[in-house]
């Protein structure tokens, strides 16, 4: 993607605009109290609101200073029903489950802040350039509903069938308490015993108050799951022109995406009464880090080289959890899971930082004719991850040849490749996931592809992918008219993919024990990443745009279409199945085009604009329905049209515009086993939303130049 970035030496402008959804959240906030049952995604219609800023300053005598700043937040939105588990909770007369029990829907986003500058000054020789830019929100959202009868392993260790009562005396090496067995019975515990456990302060369930929830947990939990996101880059360079007319430039940048996550409304239910309901689980930080020196010179009228080098590091840390977020507690051995039930912190033992760093040099010629009629370009590239993958070479060819002065052809093939990340290479952690098979709630691990358990399961050091890139194209420019068609093919090979889920055997729980990963004894299932499939993506992008001058050329059509088909052409078996393959293959609608008019009166404006999705299958509601053997039978959804309108009134140096996305406020269809399920509405994969229209007002004022 190519950016143009704001240079102003002087002027300015401002936006504010806010907005909210058609339609109301699904939920009642009388549902809502403490913690346990917080309102996040409840009722409300989701407002959103954004403030922007842009001001250009002198710096020297030619030299600018453009400063850009936006703040704004967003309110989470709901789509959701209560599933058959929760209403046969309240069914059974349990009034402390909030409505509804999960959210479906987009997050809470707060403080959402960024601050963009870009600076040049120099003489006719060299100038000194540079921008940085600095980000930072904090992202909040639900996860899965924690049922109160039959939780595993906080709430029950049978399936429901009784209550796992805590034994105080026995986690403090005292004996026993005696608990009594409380049964549960169409979805309430006996009553009788209850009372019971209640009544002796030796026995504990978390429907009791503990630590973390003065008022206990009985109407199960629903975990917030987020982060605190900081990201920062800065790019600073010297580049000119030498007397003899060769082109330099040499630069220097360096970035930082910072995710301190957070979990709250949850247990470490190993701690029992002690457990807090508030959790820092880890550190997730992505450092890059390179210097740059590029050149280019015109040999002749018809002849450019350029070339250039590049160092770069690329830097992954995990840091640890608080103590809580990971600590195997006194309970455990009773049954009750350890760490920050949800997504478990990071241990000390398995936090660190890993790096990678790797050069690269390249070079590239471009020829073209005496008057530009045509043109051929020629690349290399050449990469050394000295410290891992070795050398890797790629190349591009591409040209361009213009019949006419309105029509013209091109083409161009080129290689390329994607290594794994530092991260991938070495990720270790535990999330709760919902088990299609199973109906139930799990423990799911990720580790290394390169632990001995792994290795059992034909985990090996990852590789990068390869790819091959063809597009052939052609041009139409009359000026009122233009007029592209590209056609494009991607192969790529040993692509990057989670392996399927295995069970641990008690030999594995004990091999990784051995090898610090504490949390094993939690994990009902496993995986690593793997090189295990290849694919060919094909397709036809069209692009068109028309201002008719016989209607004053205030008034713009515009089209776009876009056709695109993937096939896994390779794949091991083990891993990559019929269930996957329906995902990366109609996953995402084969077809989508929009169509839009612009039109500039001398007292408004006005935009509006037709999309058009196609058919697209979704894996979640399919593996929730028919399970992940035979998910792929599952029926596509069908696509949908949507509108968007915008009207604009100019006056003075201020425009105020009022508009509607999704105008019609439609909705995919809805997921007709969202009951039997986890209670989402609709499905999440599908490509336009599920949340339904939008509207909202903005208005801009600039001023100077």
């Amino acid at each position: 993607m190519n950016f143009e970035l704001k240079n102003a030496r002087s002027g300015g402008s401002m936006e504010f605009r806010t907005g909210r959804y058609f339609d109301g959240n699904d939920g009642d906030p009388a549902t809502c109290g403490a913690v346990g049952r917080s309102c996040n995604g409840i009722g409300g219609n989701a407002p959103g609101f954004t403030f922007a800023g842009n001001t250009g300053l002198p710096l020297g005598p030619e030299g600018f200073l453009n400063l850009s700043l936006e703040y704004g937040g967003t309110q989470p939105t709901n789509r959701a029903v209560n599933d058959g588990g929760t209403q046969a909770v309240i069914d059974g007369g349990n009034t402390f489950v909030r409505d509804t029990s999960r959210v479906w829907g987009s997050p809470l986003i707060e403080d959402d802040l960024k601050l963009f500058a870009n600076f040049g000054t120099g003489g006719d020789r060299a100038e000194f350039y540079g921008h940085a830019n600095y980000a930072s929100k904090k992202v909040t959202g639900g996860f899965y509903f924690r049922n109160p009868n039959n939780r595993g392993n906080v709430y029950s260790v049978d399936g429901g069938q009784t209550l796992l009562v805590g034994d105080v005396l026995a986690a403090q090496g005292m004996g026993s308490a005696n608990c009594p067995t409380v049964n549960i019975t169409n979805g309430t515990p006996d009553p009788a015993a209850f009372s019971q456990v209640r009544n002796n302060p030796n026995c504990f369930t978390f429907h009791q108050p503990f630590l973390g929830a003065p008022d206990g947990l009985p109407g199960g939990f629903t975990p917030q799951f987020g982060g605190d996101v900081y990201d920062f880059s800065l790019v600073s360079g010297v580049r000119g022109t030498t007397m003899t007319g060769l082109n330099w430039d040499i630069s220097g940048s360096t970035g930082r995406n910072h995710v301190q996550t957070f979990i709250y409304d949850t247990v470490n239910a190993s701690l029992g009464p002690d457990s807090p309901t508030s959790f820092e689980p880890n550190l997730l930080q992505q450092t890059e880090t390179s210097l740059n020196a590029d050149m280019s010179y015109a040999a002749s009228d018809m002849i450019n080289v350029a070339g250039g080098l590049e160092w770069r590091n690329e830097q992954y840390h995990l840091g640890a959890g608080d103590p809580a977020s990971w600590a195997i507690g006194p309970y455990g051995a009773q049954g009750f899971s350890s760490a920050s039930n949800g997504y478990n912190g990071t241990r000390p033992e398995n936090a660190g930082t890993w790096d990678r760093a790797n050069v690269a040099g390249y070079g590239d010629i471009e020829i073209h004719g005496v008057d530009n009629e045509w043109n051929l370009g020629a690349a290399v590239r050449i990469e050394d991850f000295y410290d891992s993958f070795g050398t890797t070479m790629n190349s591009k060819l591409s040209g361009r040849y213009g019949f006419t002065d309105i029509f013209a052809m091109r083409a161009a093939v080129s290689s390329g490749f994607r290594a794994p990340t530092p991260g991938q290479q070495n990720v270790l952690n535990v999330t709760t996931e919902f088990d299609y098979e199973i109906q139930d709630l799990v423990n799911n691990g990720t580790i290394p592809s390169t632990s001995p358990v792994a290795a059992l399961r034909g985990g090996v050091p990852l590789q990068p992918e390869q790819s091959i890139n063809y597009s052939l194209g052609s041009v139409v420019d009359t000026g009122p008219f233009t007029f592209t068609a590209d056609f494009f093919r991607i192969n790529v090979s040993d692509r990057l993919t989670i392996s399927r889920n295995y069970t641990l055997s008690p030999v594995e729980v004990a091999t990784l024990l051995a090898e610090g990963f504490a949390e094993a004894g939690n994990l009902a299932v496993f995986r690593f990443f793997v090189n295990d499939f290849s694919t060919r993506t094909q397709g036809l992008d069209l692009v068109a745009t028309w201002t008719p001058p016989a209607i004053g050329g205030r008034t713009t059509f515009s089209g776009i279409f876009n056709f695109t088909d993937t096939e896994v052409t390779a794949f091991n078996p083990e891993n990559i199945d019929a269930d996957r393959i329906a995902a990366l293959t109609l996953g995402l609608p084969r077809s989508r085009w929009n169509i839009g008019v612009n039109h500039a009166a001398d007292r408004w404006a006005l935009m509006a604009r037709l999309h058009y999705y196609g058919s697209y299958w979704d894996r979640e509601d399919a593996r929730n329905h028919l399970g992940a053997a035979n998910s792929y039978l599952y029926p596509l959804y069908p696509g949908k049209p949507l509108v968007d309108l915008e009207i604009s009134f100019p006056f003075n140096n201020a425009t105020l515009s009022i508009g509607a996305q999704n105008v019609l406020n439609t909705y995919p269809d809805e997921n007709p086993y969202a009951i039997d399920g986890v209670g989402n509405r609709y499905g999440q994969f599908g490509p336009f939303g599920f949340n339904g229209g939008y509207y909202y007002t903005r208005i801009g004022f600039g001023w100077g130049s």
